[in-house]
């Protein structure tokens, strides 16, 4: 991690160290704020808004301008934080007890509920419709994500595409906004806003692989064969299972992945996912590219464009490259 904080500027790096994720509104009940202070708005990485400011600083605004919409889509995350953990039986979130055990299920979901509700309010307040569609789409494509992955689990029919589906509506769509508003703020044309937006979409597909890949890594951080033993089908487990048919096949007739399991040819199926990730990367990398040839056609230092580029470029390195 050290290195990754080495490669982001020291500005943004004091932006995501300051970000104040209080709720801001008088009328928010003190309890409300209290328990998601404790949970889901506490820790994490700040990916989301250190993307946000770092596409900004490549469009050379003040990244100032964007405090309100990268405190909003960590807010936002954090919202689907509170539902997961509800929806998945959590009981721990960072190592620390979740928001449905600090609090209740039901508890836990009106929090979550409050916190999107703010972040429409504080978006309508900066008086632009278009961000505000743009981020209530994230959050359907967020409840939507979820949804198709629960009938996914009870149905048992998975395919590389809805593996893929559910990566973009759970991950993608909230990094793909990050990377967009940047360039909305900017005022870029919109083919290029277009190009930021898919930028983030890829780099979020790309995140969502090697997140599964780490579920196989004994050096990870993540608990060791979580998925496997919560009967959750991921990308890596979905290649594995098509790597042994017959496998498949007593899955999909009732049989648990945790009996089913064996590490026979896992690491042929990491190898496919890591492949299909670094495919998203190199579609990442040519947007980040359009990007400059657009900012040094307008005007930018090519030097300049490069520079800044940089930290995104890291980011994408860090994602294939991460074990935690």
């Amino acid at each position: 991690m050290t290195n990754f904080f080495a490669a982001i500027p020291s500005g943004i790096l004091e932006k995501i160290g300051d970000m104040n994720l209080s709720i801001e509104s008088e009328s928010c009940h003190d309890a409300v704020s209290d328990v998601l202070s404790k949970t889901v708005l506490s820790g994490g990485k700040r990916l989301r808004p250190m993307l946000c400011f770092l596409m900004g600083s490549y469009f050379n605004i003040d990244i100032n301008e964007l405090d309100p919409f990268a405190k909003s889509i960590e807010m936002v995350h954090a919202a689907s934080l509170a539902h997961d953990d509800v929806v998945d039986n959590a009981t721990q979130r960072r190592g620390e007890p979740s928001i449905n055990i600090v609090a209740s299920n039901k508890k836990a979901v009106l929090a979550g509920d409050y916190l999107l509700a703010d972040v429409i309010y504080t978006l309508a307040s900066q008086g632009d419709l278009t961000i505000v569609k743009e981020m209530s789409k994230v959050i359907q494509d967020l409840a939507l994500g979820e949804w198709i992955q629960s009938d996914a689990i009870e149905q048992r029919a998975y395919t590389q595409e809805l593996i893929e589906r559910i990566a973009h509506y759970k991950t993608a769509s909230v990094m793909s906004w990050c990377t967009w508003i940047g360039a909305y703020a900017a005022k870029a044309p919109s083919e290029i806003c277009d190009q930021a937006k898919e930028f983030g979409h890829r780099v979020g597909l790309a995140f969502q692989m090697m997140d599964d890949t780490l579920d196989f890594a004994s050096t990870s951080d993540k608990d060791f064969l979580l998925d496997v033993k919560n009967g959750v089908v991921n990308s890596v487990i979905l290649e594995w299972l098509l790597i042994h048919p017959a496998k498949y096949e007593a899955y999909k007739k009732g049989e648990s992945l945790e009996s089913l399991w064996n590490e026979d040819r896992i690491d042929e199926a990491v190898k496919i996912v890591e492949a299909r990730a670094r495919e998203h990367m190199n579609i990442a990398s040519n947007c980040l590219n359009s990007i400059c040839d657009y900012l040094v056609a307008n005007g930018m230092d090519k030097e300049e464009a490069m520079k800044k580029m940089a930290p995104l470029e890291y980011i994408m390195s860090f994602i294939i490259d991460r074990n935690h």
